[in-house]
């Protein structure tokens, strides 16, 4: 009688669900079919009354779905109304639109998504008109134009009695204009399936079998064992190696600077005795840095490995600025002098840089995850978010510093709560080292250190040994943090005389010059990217307004983080490259919804959090947060400045833990278990006692199968969101056409 159950209820799903795929419109586009590049010397065109613009669009495909133009209104005073048109060659109406010049504030792609896929037939030409009711000289929405652009024929029109149809088939004035629209095509093969329609059917499928096996798929999943750390590494290598590979030189936020840093470290220029670097990695940067602030740029993947091509040349050099850090470029470093040894290019180099930052940060999460006494699946899903894992992926001292800031946490979590743990000395020195790295890496994260307070006294020992310990750790950390300091002792005094005082940036003008000496950079300012640092900035006198009005800086960080509270959240998950390749909002949501639920639900019944080690959590959290905000007023915000700015959601990362244990607790979980815990029966005296233990199996079994389907769907979306993320990148970075 079950069986019947199941298949009927399997069989209901699956029709319902074959009905909607096939009758729902398809609103998922992946890839575009047709696409002109927005780089090069691109032209803006006012879209303005009593004119016509017209674009015409050779489909490749049979049928066309969506077109994607890319639009830009500046100077926005008020809206105006616009005008997209879509005919055929005979100029029958195809698709008309109506829309305005909001949001547009800065080049934006919008998307045209028909109602129905428009059957034009392959080979065959559609005419995109755009014309404006109310634009004008003055306040006006613009279109982008590439002068290289080869899609179709583009052309300007006076249109004549306000009849846009009359006015195409009228041989009158016409001005042509040369290359295309930026533009993107969606096409389609296919009338009513595509490939996403048939993924969906298949999961509809699967779920029915599901039901329908509903016993076997128990018992599968009931002997499945999931070893959270196992499943990160493969996970991580797999996606990490993928994301060094497809994201181009240099877009990660201040790579170029990190390729700088990190050169020198394998010159063994330890404390910057020679601010220099080969000038062929200022020519690197040169090829891409263009695209750092234009979201539309593309790279080439011929222009990538005609880059294998250069030769380093380190006798020719630049002098360039370079962060004083030295251990958290340790990794890139190490790649770098292996690429050395081999000859390598500059981006060769860059990528072996990459491959051992990735290396390194994934096994200190590896590390933290198997540490942990609990939570194993929060650290699971920091160390695959997509942010982390890009960063670990790059030549960035973040991924490092996420990643050494988690094994820290993880070490004090496990001295506190897991009482199968005996302290021992070698503990204690561990603990040192990784605190000190954590210092030397970035000083804002050093508060962590307060997580020691966590620790019960009889853990360590005495009361004296445990103030000892802790008063020797805080020393630790502060002497890590004066490294930097050391730098005068191992200047060479003549090196010192010699080198002239320069405020260095980079510049192409690095290469005009052959010559093995040091070579002043001419100040670099794109006119994409923003002023850095911004005017008005300046330390001491931001400190001293921060002292006398403390009231006040407390309402500045009250209005930054309610103000910028988004932004937070999304580059906490992920806007990758620099900040310009955010990820989809449902990835973000979803993403943000999957951690809490984890924090909430999984815990260990042995372990509880007492309110007052939660209080401890808490202060630290909230210092670190407090330090994060205060660190970029300081060195980044004008002088009384009513926001900070430049705080981005990674900088959170490593302080994630904190948050998600405030959330920890064991009543959730004993509440589900009494849920999904099997109904008692009444039954004979007889078999009473087989009956416990027959109910006591089916109840473990139960609880097996609920927590096992749950950590499968946390690897199934944890893969999912890895994909999004390559998707993102490949999308943001590349022409993909399909």
């Amino acid at each position: 009688m079950k069986k019947n159950k199941r298949l009927i209820i399997a069989l209901t799903i699956l029709i319902i669900s074959a009905v909607i795929i096939f009758f729902a419109k398809s609103t998922v586009i992946f890839f575009p079919s047709q696409e002109v590049e927005s780089k090069g010397e691109l032209e803006f065109g006012a879209l303005t009354k009593d004119f016509l613009i017209i674009q015409e669009i050779p489909v490749t495909k049979e049928y066309l779905m969506a077109v994607e133009l890319l639009l830009y209104s500046p100077d926005v005073q008020y809206w105006n109304e616009n005008t997209l048109m879509l005919l055929d060659s005979n100029y029958r109406t195809l698709y008309t639109q109506r829309f305005t010049n909001e949001n547009l504030n800065r080049p934006k792609y919008r998307v045209f998504e028909f109602p129905e896929k428009i059957r034009v037939g392959k080979g065959q030409k559609v005419i995109l008109c755009l014309f404006s009711s109310t634009g004008d000289k003055n306040n006006h929405l613009s279109v982008t134009r590439n002068p290289m652009g080869k899609l179709g024929t583009l052309s300007v029109r006076p249109i004549v009695n306000d009849d846009v149809i009359g006015t195409l088939k009228d041989a009158g004035k016409i001005f042509l204009l040369e290359g295309s629209l930026c533009m993107r095509t969606y096409e389609s093969n296919y009338g009513f399936l595509n490939w996403f329609k048939i993924f969906l059917f298949f999961l509809a499928s699967f779920l029915a079998l599901l039901i329908l096996f509903a016993e076997k798929f128990q018992s599968f999943v009931v002997r499945l064992t999931f070893v959270p750390e196992k499943i990160y590494i493969v996970l991580a290598l797999v996606f990490g190696l993928l994301l060094v590979f497809i994201t181009p030189p240099l877009q990660v936020p201040d790579e170029h600077d990190h390729l700088n840093r990190s050169y020198q470290l394998a010159e063994l220029n330890i404390f910057q005795y020679e601010s220099t670097v080969p000038a062929s990695l200022i020519q690197m940067f040169n090829t891409f840095g263009g695209m750092n602030f234009n979201a539309f740029k593309k790279a080439s993947i011929d222009e990538i490995l005609s880059q294998r091509k250069v030769e380093l040349n380190p006798q020719v050099r630049s002098a360039v600025f370079a962060r004083p850090f030295i251990f958290p470029y340790i990794p890139q470093a190490l790649g770098i002098f292996i690429g050395k040894t081999f000859n390598g290019s500059p981006v060769m180099l860059l990528y072996m840089g990459r491959i051992f930052n990735l290396l390194f940060s994934i096994v200190l999460i590896f590390l933290a995850i198997r540490t942990a006494p609990f939570f194993k699946w929060i650290f699971f899903l920091l160390g695959l978010m997509p942010m982390t894992l890009y960063l670990c992926a790059s030549l960035s001292k973040d991924g490092l510093a996420i990643s050494l800031a988690f094994l820290l946490i993880a070490l004090f979590l496990q001295f506190a709560y897991d009482q199968q743990k005996k302290i021992s000395k070698m503990d204690l020195v561990i603990l040192f080292i990784v605190s000190f790295l954590v210092a030397t890496t970035r000083s804002i994260y050093i508060i962590l250190i307060g997580m020691f307070l966590l620790i019960p006294v009889y853990r360590i020992g005495l009361l004296k040994k445990y103030v000892l310990v802790l008063s020797c750790l805080i020393i630790t950390v502060f002497l890590a943090t004066q490294i930097g300091a050391l730098k005068p002792l191992f200047q060479p005094k003549a090196a010192a005389a010699t080198q002239p005082t320069m405020h260095l940036t980079l510049s192409s003008n690095a290469l005009s010059t052959p010559a093995p000496t040091p070579i002043p950079v001419e100040n670099f300012q794109r006119s994409d990217r923003p002023k850095f640092p911004p005017e008005g900035v300046n330390f001491i006198e931001q400190k001293r307004f921060i002292l006398n009005n403390p009231i006040q800086y407390m309402g500045i960080i009250f209005n930054t983080v309610s103000y910028s509270s988004t932004f937070y959240l999304d580059s906490f998950v992920g806007i990758l490259g620099w900040l310009n390749k955010p990820l989809p909002k449902w990835h973000i949501n979803l993403y943000l919804w999957i951690l809490l639920i984890t924090a909430l639900l999984f815990s260990n019944k042995n372990i509880r959090i007492t309110l007052t080690n939660k209080l401890i959590i808490a202060s630290i959290f909230t210092a670190g947060v407090l330090l994060i905000e205060t660190g970029l007023y300081l060195v980044w915000t004008p002088v009384g400045g009513n926001y900070i700015l430049d705080v981005q959601g990674r900088y959170f990362i490593p302080y994630a833990p904190l948050f998600f244990l405030l959330l920890y607790n064991t009543s959730l979980e004993k509440y589900l278990n009494t849920i999904f815990a099997p109904r008692k029966k009444k039954q004979g005296k007889i078999k009473q006692k087989d009956l416990i233990k027959t109910a006591a199996i089916v109840q473990n079994n139960q609880q097996i199968t609920l927590y096992n389907s749950c950590y499968l769907l946390i690897v199934c979306f944890s893969v999912l969101s890895l994909l999004s993320t390559v998707y993102v990148v490949l999308t943001g970075y590349y022409i993909i056409l399909m």
